[in-house]
Order: C-alpha cells, then structure tokens, then sequence
C-alpha cells in the first residue's frame, strides 16, 4: 500500500515541465488532445501503483505508465512504444480523475492490456502499412472505436529465416507440392511468378517478354500523384516488372532484358513527367532499371555498343532514374573504346540541331551534356589534345565558359583562362548573369592565389554592392583586412547603405579597379537600407546603432523581411538586453503577442520560445514578481484559447493537479 501512495505522490507533484521534458512539446500538446478528446478508456490501476488504458488512436492501444527511480517510464501498443502521446493522454487522464475525486479501480490479473504489454518486445515487428495519424481540431470530437475482440494492432511477429527454413524441411515432398498450390491458388503474384518459372524451364521466352511488355505498357499509362492534405495518392507498383527482369536476367536472357529496358525507359521517362508525386514514380522504374544495367555488360552487345547504350539512357534522362547506371560504369573499358565512342558522339555533335518547339536555354542545355561526355570520352582515351579545342568551340556556341576556365586552369594556362573570363562576362553579363558571375569567381579565385588581396577586395566590394548583405559584407571585410584597406571600406560602405552613394565616387576609396568591364548596375534599393544596417549593428555589437536603426523601421511602419516568425526581432532583443534590457522585453512581449493573435497551436509554440526568453531576463534581473504578472495578463487575455492556457500553465512550472487541464 505504501507503494502505491508513493507512487500517487509523484503522479501528483509532475509539472508540465516534467511532462515536457519526458515526452516533448509536440508529444505533449498531441496527447493533451487525446484527453481531451476522451479517448483513454477504462483506466485502472495495477498493484505496483501503475496506470494502464485503452487508447483509441488511429488504432485501440494498449498503454501503461509507471515510474522507475523516480522518473517516468512507459509502454504503449503503438508504433512509438514509449514517450507517446498515448502514455501522456494516460498522465493527464489520472490527474483530472485524482482532481475531480474520481476512483481508480484496480486491474484484473486477467485483463487484456496485461498480456498484450507482457508480451511487447523487440521480436515484435510493424506492419509496413502502419497509418499516419491526424491530429484533431482543439473541439472536434472524437467517434469511440470498436470492442476488444475487433481490436488490430497492427503488428506481425515475424518468424526468422532460420524457422522458416526448418519448417519448410521439415515437409514432405506431398506437403510442399500441396502448399505450394495452396499458396498459388490464394495469392495471384505466386500464381503468375510459378508460371514465369515453368515458361522459362520450357523456353518460353516470348511469352514472359511479352507479358512484361504489356505491364510496362499498362502500368506507364497512367500517371503518379500524392495528395499530401488528405494523403490521398497513386505510385504505380512496379515490383512484379522488376521481379520479372531478374528472373529473365537469372536465366542468362540479358539481351530480352535489354531491349525491355529501352521501352521501360521511354515509358518512365514520359511517365515521370506527367506525374506529381514527389519523385515516387522514378524511384519505382529506377529500381527496375537497375537491372536493365545489370543486364547490359552480360548482353551480346559489343563493348562499345554496351556504352552508348548507357550513354543515350543518361542522355535521355532528365529526372535521374537512371543513377543504378553506376554499376556499369564500374567496369574499367578500353581505351580504345572510348576513343570509338568519342568518335560517335563526336559525329553526333557535329549534326546536332534544334528541337522542334525548343527553346534555345534547352537547346545550349542538351548540347552541353552531350559534349561533356565527348570530354569525358576523350580523357579516357588519352586524347586531352582535342578536349580544350571542343571546349572553346562549345562556349561560343553554348556560353559554356566557366567548363573552359576551369579546363584551362588544371591545365595551367591561366592566361588564356583570364583571356576566356573576360570574353566570357562581356558575353553572357546580359543574356547568362549567372554565367558572368561564375565567372568573376573564377577571376576572384585566381587573384587570391596570385595574393592580390587589394583586387580580391575590390571584386569583394562590388559583389556587396550589387547584393547587400550580412555575409557579402563579412566577405568583403576579410578581404579588405588583408589588403589593410578596412576601416575606409567599411566607412564607404556603411554610408553608401544609408545614402545610397556608391563609393567609387570618393576620391579617398582605397580599392583598384577589377579590370573586369561590366555592363552590370547596382540593384535599385530603398535607402537606407535598414535591414542590412540592423544586421551589420548586431554583428559588430553596436546597440545603440541597433536601436536607431529598428525605432527608425517603426517610425516608417516598414514590416522587416522575414520577421513573420520573430527571427529578426529575436536577434535585436538579443543584441540590446545586456546594455537595454527594457528594450528587450518590450521587443520580444510583441512578438509575443504578434504570434498570440495568429491562433494557431504551431504559434503558441512559437510564442513560448519567446516567453522563456523573458523570463530567463526577468530572472537575471531578479523581477520575477513582473514576470508572474505578466503571465497572468496573458491568461485573462486569452483565457478561451485552451492549447496557450496549457502552455502558459507548463511556464508557471505549476504541478499539473493545480492548473486547468
């Protein structure tokens, strides 16, 4: 008896911090629903003081709670098995009977949940169709499950290889023929795989083709989707296609598998396009690929033939369905047949033209691709004379210029790579920016080997200026400090931030020319730019320059970019609670009570991030008498939003028995 008051006591004394930290926020907020929602059924206890439910979820679990050395421990029939939300709806449900003067019955040695719990160990596998389950509306009720004797809970104990081995030796020659045909007679996919296996023993081939042939067909005609709001979808399932290829392959028929493989890439990749799905589809005619690649070093292709095989499939792929063509790739090949594959592609180069309804950004795209395998071709044939010659042709035709920068400079022929970037910015800085500043990086790099930290500085600068930021300022300054140029630098720019003058124009700016012609304007901008500035104060831990900064933005009633979820103000609070600790607190109070009035559990949350900042700060501050009233004023507030009440009662670091539940 003296156990169980014990253990009633501690029931008693846990705060929602306790719970909190046991289970997790999102656990907590989930099984505080749960209780809510009435779904423990028929609590009890055991003699050790235990608490054990029924739980209705997505399934009806069993669950039960106890401590151990004084900490909170649990099992539950569900897919979590402990630290779930079932175990907290559980917690909760005790408290509000223990509040409410309500009796707890003892358990019966016979009781269902015993022996299920019993029997709960790590040989116990799931189910792979275990359901997600839905949280409910804060007041949304909740429909009571079936009885006891309807109860699924969706586990299989799965016997070893070993015992299924032993079973299986076991029979008798009868007994194995009659299981079979039982098993075939009930399950349609050992049916259809039985007869695959009798057609390739009799050398049927054509039929098994034929028949793959069909369900790539069938299969490919319609295309994949997922509904992620009511998990609703369709992934076509193409396991008995892949099954089927490796029977083929196993006989020793690679050259069928091949030939399948061209359709099922045709197909797939149509397939794929049309699909919405997250990429589901393409994994399922991947995994089918897969052999295909397998299958194509075993044909009766020639070597070279195998390789464009594999080289037209990449080719064609835009949706990487074909990486299991790693595995052919791992073959070591001749190089002379590289040489004859260069030479095919090379051809093929020279005739390549322009799609029907093609874009040229396609176009350069698809163009660019074949020629990187032209070069990959070529350096395994030994022929590296050809590869710089076909990258200079293929930039002027692509804007392909940062491959030749990059060829040139392995090669060491970095005049010529320097030559390349500034044709290739005075090309592409309209049509391809991205081009041009891929370049400018390459020139940038260069210097910095070179250790012209005074152009590095000035490539720095005009990247800041283009795109002012926190990090293209600290960027610029690292470069600025080696170049023993900063405190000018960051003079010029912190003005041109606030006034917009570029600081080109005064004659004490300390940094050279790029050398590189632009046709490139700074970005239009609102000045000051506040933003920047704010990020730059906190950097350099300059609060009063923070503050000035942020009264300014409110004075403009400007909304800050990104300050949906409080980032930016958090940073500021931060920035100024040791020198302006009032700030601070008024600062993160309006965040506060900006996600407050949002009404969304997911921003109570995010609220409470907010609210343990505060009162870690009114602690320090030994007010703690404010921090109180201030948690009080919220509760009077909000007093009908019952997901904040729970967490503004776990704050209070109250025993859970004394708040509202």
């Amino acid at each position: 008896m003296s156990r169980e008051i014990s253990k009633a006591n501690l029931f008693k004394e846990l705060t929602w911090d306790d719970l909190q930290e046991w289970a997790g926020s999102r656990v907590l907020s989930r099984g505080q629903t749960y209780q809510r929602s009435h779904r423990v059924k028929d609590l009890a206890q055991t003699q050790k003081g235990s608490l054990v439910a029924w739980v209705h979820g997505g399934q009806k679990y069993a669950t039960e709670v106890d401590f151990k050395n004084e900490e909170l421990i649990s099992v539950c029939t569900c897919p979590y098995g402990n630290n779930c939300k079932h175990a907290v709806a559980v917690v909760l449900e005790y408290l509000d009977h223990l509040k409410k003067n309500i009796e707890v019955p003892q358990v019966a040695k016979q009781d269902q949940r015993l022996s299920l719990l019993e029997n709960y160990s790590d040989e116990v596998a799931w189910d792979d169709e275990e359901e997600e389950e839905e949280e409910e509306e804060e007041d949304g009720e909740y429909e009571e499950m079936g009885d006891t004797e309807n109860l699924s809970l969706k586990r299989v104990v799965k016997p070893t290889q070993t015992e299924l081995k032993d079973f299986l030796e076991e029979q008798s020659r009868e007994q194995l023929i009659a299981l079979i045909e039982d098993m075939a007679e009930r399950h349609s996919v050992v049916r259809e795989d039985l007869r695959d296996r009798q057609n390739l023993s009799k050398g049927s081939v054509k039929r098994i083709v034929a028949d793959v042939r069909k369900e790539i067909r069938e299969l490919s005609s319609k295309p994949g989707w997922r509904n992620h709001w009511n998990h609703e979808g369709y992934t076509p399932d193409y396991s008995r296609v892949k099954g089927r290829l490796k029977s083929l392959l196993a006989k020793g028929h690679a050259d069928e598998v091949v030939a399948l493989g061209k359709e099922l890439l045709e197909e797939g990749i149509r397939q794929v396009e049309m699909s919405d799905d997250e990429g589901e589809t393409g994994i399922e005619i991947s995994s089918c690929l897969d052999i295909v690649f397998q299958a194509l070093p075993r044909s009766s292709l020639s070597p070279v033939e195998q390789m464009l095989w594999a080289i037209n499939a990449e080719l064609e792929d835009q949706y990487d369905i074909c990486y299991g063509a790693e595995s052919f790739w791992k073959k070591k090949q001749k190089a002379s047949d590289w040489s004859a594959v260069a030479d095919n592609l090379k051809g093929r180069l020279n005739e390549f033209k322009l799609a029907k309804g093609e874009d040229s950004y396609s176009r350069n795209y698809r163009r660019d691709r074949l020629s990187d395998w032209i070069i990959h071709a070529l350096e395994n044939a030994g022929r590296h004379d050809e590869i710089i010659p076909l990258c200079e042709q293929e930039a002027v035709i692509t804007g392909s210029y940062t491959r030749l920068v990059d060829v040139l400079r392995i090669a060491k022929r970095l005049e010529e790579a320097e030559q390349w970037i500034h044709k290739g910015i005075k090309a592409t800085q309209k049509q391809w920016p991205g081009i041009a500043g891929q370049l400018r990086d390459a020139l940038r790099e260069m210097r910095e080997k070179e250790g012209n930290w005074d152009q590095v500085a000035s490539f720095r600068a005009g990247e800041f200026l283009y795109r002012p930021s926190l990090e293209s300022y600290k960027e610029m300054r690292k470069a600025s400090e080696r170049a023993k140029a900063w405190p000018a630098v960051r003079r010029a720019a912190l003005l041109y931030l606030e006034t917009g003058k570029l600081p080109q124009s005064d004659p004490t700016w300390p940094l050279p020319q790029t050398g590189v012609n632009e046709d490139r304007e700074t970005r239009k901008s609102e000045f000051p730019m506040i933003d920047v500035l704010i990020d730059i104060a906190i950097e350099e831990k300059r609060p009063d320059e923070v503050l000035r900064w942020y009264d300014q933005r409110k004075s403009k009633k400007q909304i800050f970019g990104g300050w949906g979820d409080g980032y930016q103000e958090d940073q500021i609070a931060k920035a100024v609670a040791d020198h302006y600790p009032d700030r601070a607190l008024a600062i993160w109070k309006n965040v506060i009570e900006k996600q407050i009035a949002l009404t969304k559990p997911k921003a109570y949350e995010a609220a409470a991030v907010y609210l343990r900042k505060v009162h870690s700060l009114l602690k320090k501050l030994k007010r703690e008498e404010e921090w109180k009233d201030y948690l009080l004023k919220l509760r009077q507030a909000n007093v009908r939003k019952t997901k904040l009440i729970d967490i503004l009662s776990r704050l209070e670091g109250r025993q859970i028995i004394e708040g509202k539940m």
